[in-house]
């Protein structure tokens, strides 16, 4: 999805959430509190392996989005849902990111910490990271 289609093609980046079961599935809902959701999914489902492009203009950006994390214990599969999350960065013109979730084993008591982050599509280079919640 094109956000601002009178932006100039060099001053735009594109944006891809990467879904994961474990490790996070997003529902991109708005971008720079615009609603996109209806554009994006077209009042369908989403479901953890559908994949969200944006293609936004370069600059301050920030996107709102739910993400699910969806985790496995020995006898149980539970899904923790977060909502209203937002995360902002200084997009550069012409380069691709990505927006992805990571669960981090804490090694106590089988705790996870839930994070997102955002990160260079050409190197995988982690540029942000933001500490969403922690679960057992």
């Amino acid at each position: 999805m094109v956000v601002d289609t009178d932006v100039p093609a060099d001053q735009t980046v594109k944006v891809t959430f990467v879904n994961s079961t474990n490790d996070g599935w997003f529902v991109v809902t708005k971008w720079n509190n615009t609603s996109v959701v209806e554009e994006l999914y077209g009042g369908k489902d989403v479901a953890s392996n559908d994949i969200s492009i944006l293609t936004v203009p370069a600059g301050d950006t920030g996107f709102t989005f739910e993400v699910h994390f969806t985790l496995s214990k020995i006898n149980s599969v539970t899904t923790h849902s977060y909502k209203n999350i937002e995360i902002r960065y200084d997009l550069e013109p012409g380069k691709e990111y990505h927006i992805k979730g990571l669960s981090k084993s804490s090694g106590y008591f089988m705790k996870y910490e839930l994070f997102v982050g955002i990160y260079d599509a050409a190197d995988g280079t982690l540029l942000k990271e933001l500490k969403i919640g922690e679960v057992e």
